[in-house]
């Protein structure tokens, strides 16, 4: 059991930042359960550098390292207007499936 729990806490976490000199200007965060499926957690790009590209290299390099480690199951949560953007890297709108609970103190 350690050694599982052991590899889960290796490979359940993905991150990559993006600077221009010491500023962060982009990044996405991605959990997996490091067998099958992972979830982008969040894909930032600073509004100044949107459209340059960046926010297209993080895609590309995450779903690089996850087909590496053998995850084919990709879900994001995002805005209706970035649709295009995902179905670019094969994304597919799910209508149905997904629930979700939010609560804000």
């Amino acid at each position: 059991m350690e050694s599982c729990y052991e590899n889960d806490l290796m490979t359940s976490y993905f991150h990559i930042s993006v600077y221009d000199s010491d500023r962060l200007i982009g990044y996405i965060d991605t959990v997996s359960n490091g067998v099958t499926d992972a979830y982008i957690q969040d894909l930032m790009v600073h509004p100044e550098y949107q459209g340059k590209g960046i926010g297209t290299e993080l895609m590309n390099r995450t779903i690089a390292y996850l087909k590496d480690r053998k995850i084919y199951m990709i879900s994001v949560i995002f805005e209706e207007r970035l649709l295009p953007f995902y179905k670019r890297f094969g994304f597919n709108l799910m209508l149905s499936g997904q629930i979700q609970t939010y609560e804000k103190d």
